[in-house]
């Protein structure tokens, strides 16, 4: 299960940054889908990390301030992708950051989420 589409990376970023984030060809005009999925797969399994330790997974919904945090981090990992030399921008790292402590939270009981578990064996899109 993903907590987030291309679409929602496609409402965060620009679509000329996202380009020049996901597509390895300096000429792309459009992203690379694999390197989205991967950016996503990043985020979800960070995101699967923490969560498993508190709910049965795969979620029943996925609420709006969890896809946000997967998104801070996908975000992250693309901006990641960039040769050396080039830095991350400061609000880029902070939301990945502040995802990151909020994925810990929930981990860790000090914050909950208003979801529930699917039934065993379903799995659902992200909202």
């Amino acid at each position: 299960m993903s907590y987030t589409t291309d679409a929602d990376l496609y409402r965060l970023i620009a679509a000329r940054t996202l380009t020049q984030l996901a597509a390895d060809d300096p000429q792309a005009e459009a992203p690379e889908p694999l390197i989205l999925a991967e950016a996503r797969a990043y985020a979800d399994a960070q995101v699967d990390a923490r969560l498993r330790q508190r709910y049965s997974l795969p979620l029943a919904s996925v609420p709006r301030e969890l896809r946000d945090w997967a998104l801070a981090l996908a975000r992250r990992w693309l901006y990641e992708r960039r040769p050396d030399g080039q830095d991350i921008p400061e609000a880029v790292q902070h939301a990945a950051k502040e995802a990151l402590a909020s994925l810990d939270a929930v981990r860790d009981g000090k914050m909950s989420l208003a979801i529930a578990s699917a039934p065993e064996g379903e799995t659902l899109a992200p909202e």
